[in-house]
């Protein structure tokens, strides 16, 4: 008879198979050169007393946890959850959870958020930086704990990052709103000091100078700034009429996309409209939504399998700065039938 615990133990394990505690353990950790028939024994055991290995106590002992820690700006966006999905997947795979939680887009929440990831002994952390512009991971890397960014760069800090060509892709995106004959082109977006902020930004006032045309952009601090009444007021502003709006990413389009339809905007026809982000219902909207789409779970998928590098040990490594391409997905609500 088994003492009752709250649950079986290894010894329990080794004893009803009738081994040694160590040989139970070589075979809970797929040691090798065991005898087949053992490990199959013990296998069994384990199976039949619902025997279940305390994780948290084995990384202790081992100075791991078998879990990574991830921090993005807000887990309600599309983007995000994409690119976490693809990260579980990889850590999955190597034998890890990942903790996730968000920073909301606060760089002192993220700092607090990260040190607590820490404390629970993480094996390593990926990180969408809430602001980018400050190093808030130099203590972590100097203690050796592996570090990844994506989607935007964490500024002094010599760790491996994940972006996309955001510039490249707003230049296109304008540009076919020029083909079409468009003249009053307005950008509309959110935090422009980000670093991908800023190079959408760019793109589109660099090819609306090219074109020399005047650039006309709306950018505030939060997505919660841009009101039902600042779009209606966006829309009526300027000489003559507005022509095109490009948001600048997902969030924002959903924003503009609701008050153009309580105005009762035709989206393609009273004014076109370029959406920086795809969403699952980008394609069934009517009209159909032209979007520039981020390849959020390749983000995601890269970051986790460039962290697992560095954790498995290969830290000298140069520093890696991949830059992975956008595509352009033309539809209806640019004009485009």
């Amino acid at each position: 008879m088994l003492k009752k615990t709250n649950g079986p133990t290894l010894v329990d394990v080794a004893r009803e198979a009738d081994v040694s505690l160590k040989t139970a353990s070589r075979v809970l950790n797929g040691a090798p050169g065991l005898a087949p028939a053992t490990a199959k024994r013990v296998r069994a055991v384990m199976s039949r007393l619902g025997y279940r290995p305390n994780e948290l106590a084995r990384g202790l002992k081992g100075r791991r946890s078998a879990a990574i820690g991830m921090v993005v700006p807000n887990l309600a966006d599309p983007f995000s959850a994409s690119a976490v999905q693809a990260v579980q997947e990889v850590a999955r795979k190597n034998g890890h959870v990942v903790m996730l939680t968000s920073s909301g887009g606060d760089e002192g929440l993220e700092r607090e958020e990260l040190e607590t990831l820490v404390r629970r002994q993480v094996d390593g952390l990926i990180i969408a930086p809430a602001d980018g512009r400050n190093n808030t991971v130099e203590s972590f890397v100097a203690a050796n704990i592996p570090v990844v960014s994506f989607d935007r760069p964490i500024s002094n800090a010599d760790i491996d990052s994940i972006t996309v060509t955001n510039r490249d892709a707003v230049r296109e995106a304008t540009e076919h709103l020029l083909s079409h004959g468009y003249r009053r082109i307005l950008a509309i977006g959110a935090r422009p000091h980000l670093y991908t902020g800023s190079e959408r930004v760019a793109g589109y006032v660099g090819t609306m100078k090219r074109a020399r045309l005047k650039k006309e952009t709306y950018l505030v601090e939060h997505e919660n700034e841009l009101t039902p009444e600042v779009i209606r007021r966006l829309l009526k502003s300027g000489p003559g009429q507005l022509e095109a709006i490009l948001t600048l990413n997902g969030i924002t389009t959903m924003l503009v996309l609701r008050v153009l339809r309580q105005l009762g905007k035709r989206v393609g026809g009273d004014v076109a409209l370029i959406s920086f982000d795809d969403f699952e219902l980008a394609e069934i909207l009517t009209p159909s939504l032209t979007v520039v789409r981020q390849p959020s779970a390749e983000l995601g998928r890269r970051a986790a399998e460039l962290l697992f590098t560095r954790m498995q040990g290969k830290k000298t490594l140069p520093r890696q700065e991949i830059v992975l391409s956008t595509t352009f997905h033309i539809r209806e609500s640019c004009g485009c039938t």
